[in-house]
């Protein structure tokens, strides 16, 4: 029987921790139209894939790209041109090989309507091939993907919409080929409800934990709620949050302690749940009413950075003196402006610091943003309708742990490319495990489970086939403690 959670609301608190410093920003397809940058993801330590749209007016006939791959310099190295009329993504994972899968939204022809779509492409930015999932005379679209250890995926969006987010929550199980395995709708018996969809999926403890939105016979809030399934597609169970009627889910990652932390869009929220959904902590982390969260990711020190805008009305600056040659000119004609926004919290959801960069009369969103191996982020996402890049610098004044001269975990060589050593200690024999997660918090291999006694012990992993480049987390973990550090492989 699981014990009852405590739910704790926390407020923010700010440890005194300065943001860290912006190295560079850097604008793309700034002659297109509606270009944003909506997921990134970490390659290997010197490159980062993202999934958004981008088409260009001034050919003759539309290019429109949907794939980015940078170096950490922000130089872009290649750009997928979708194969339909229209198309963008949303959502896009690294595969062990180095290739990548994506999902979003197409219009094959001039005259369809949205399908969800699947696209693997190679590491040298070549489409391998590509799935449609489709009802006529509706609208389908995929918000998030996640890969699975057969080397298939899954899927979640919504199906069935006559309007942006009308709908049933979907999910899609498929093999490695992106053919269907099986489908599961979620909707209620009773409502026909617009706020229906899956946003976020990922895979943790054999289980599919999807973060969706809508309403249904035994979950009544509108907002957004986990629900979980296995690889069969049987549905184990529903957690609903009252709290949240009005919050609609944005993105998750899974958590040090193996739950899941989520956040919201409008006024957003970071949210904590145990492996089950079960809450057990929250707090809002708006301050004015004027904000939105896109996304939410686990850092090397087990916190949490969460990415969105905050936006405000002030009079555009009609100073002459005023240097706008460094950004692209303002394409909002308004007072209302919207700056893109990082916000850094502990492992406990304690907020560390806080960034936002003031976009004028713009409006600029960071969508995603991802933690390098080095230290320091990466953002994307979109100043008015150009896509944008911007990368910060380690933090500075992070303290090392009370322990620091004789840690109870470290590895070696480190960076490493075939065998990695860990070596572990403990003050008392017991139960102790090691696994080595990516930073999205994928479990890549179980290194250590079992009783050792109290003191040094050393284990090898040996770095499978195909893994890429890149950082990955060794976790220690015992009755009494749990301790993490990163690790570098390099193929």
């Amino acid at each position: 029987m699981r014990s009852i959670p405590i739910l704790l609301l926390f407020t923010v608190l700010s440890s005194g921790m300065d943001p860290p410093a912006l190295l560079w920003e850097k604008w793309f397809f700034e002659e297109h139209d509606g270009c944003y940058f909506r997921d990134i993801e970490l390659v290997s330590a010197d490159t980062v894939f993202i999934t958004g749209s981008a088409f260009d007016w001034t050919e003759p006939i539309l290019p429109y790209y949907c794939a980015f791959l940078f170096d950490v310099s922000g130089n872009l190295l290649w750009a997928v041109e979708q194969p339909w009329y229209v198309g963008k993504g949303n959502d896009g994972v690294v595969l062990p090989d180095g290739s990548f899968v994506i999902t979003g939204r197409c219009i094959e022809t001039e005259s369809s309507t949205y399908s969800l779509f699947i696209m693997k492409i190679d590491q040298s930015g070549s489409i391998e091939w590509t799935r449609i999932y489709d009802y006529p005379e509706t609208k389908e679209e995929g918000y998030g993907i996640t890969s699975l250890p057969d080397g298939g995926f899954a899927v979640c969006g919504r199906v069935n919409g006559t309007g942006i987010q009308e709908g049933e929550a979907w999910i899609l199980r498929t093999d490695s080929e992106g053919d269907t395995l099986w489908t599961r709708r979620w909707i209620s018996s009773g409502f026909s409800d617009s706020f229906n969809y899956g946003k976020t999926i990922l895979f943790n403890e054999n289980e599919l934990c999807l973060l969706a939105s809508g309403v249904s016979d035994s979950l009544p809030t509108y907002g957004a709620h986990l629900l979980f399934y296995d690889l069969e597609g049987i549905f184990l169970r529903a957690i609903d949050y009252p709290e949240l009627y009005y919050h609609f889910p944005r993105g998750m990652c899974i958590a040090s302690d193996e739950g899941y932390t989520f956040t919201t869009d409008v006024n957003p929220v970071l949210w904590h749940t145990d492996q089950y959904g079960e809450t057990l902590w929250w707090h809002s982390i708006y301050n004015y009413g004027n904000e939105e969260g896109f996304d939410v990711i686990r850092t090397m020190d087990s916190g949490y950075l969460f990415c969105g805008w905050g936006g405000k009305w002030q009079e555009p600056s009609s100073s002459e003196e005023e240097d706008c040659t460094s950004i692209p000119a303002a394409e909002v004609d308004t007072g209302w402006t919207e700056d893109a926004w990082l916000v850094k919290f502990d492992e406990d959801g304690n907020q560390q610091w806080e960034f936002k960069r003031e976009a004028q009369t713009n409006h600029c969103h960071y969508y995603s943003v991802v933690q390098l191996p080095e230290g320091g982020y990466i953002a994307c996402g979109k100043w008015s309708s150009s896509g944008y890049l911007a990368r910060f610098a380690p933090e500075a004044g992070i303290s090392e742990p009370e322990n620091a001269t004789s840690p109870p975990l470290t590895v070696y060589p480190n960076p490493c490319s075939s065998v990695l050593s860990i070596r572990f200690s403990q003050p008392d024999s017991g139960h102790a495990s090691v696994c080595i997660y990516d930073l999205s918090g994928r479990l890549i291999s179980t290194v250590a489970d079992g009783e050792y006694p109290g003191a040094t012990s050393t284990v090898e992993w040996l770095v499978q086939d195909g893994l890429t480049s890149g950082c990955y987390l060794v976790r220690f973990v015992t009755i009494t403690q749990a301790y993490s550090v990163r690790c570098i492989v390099i193929k």
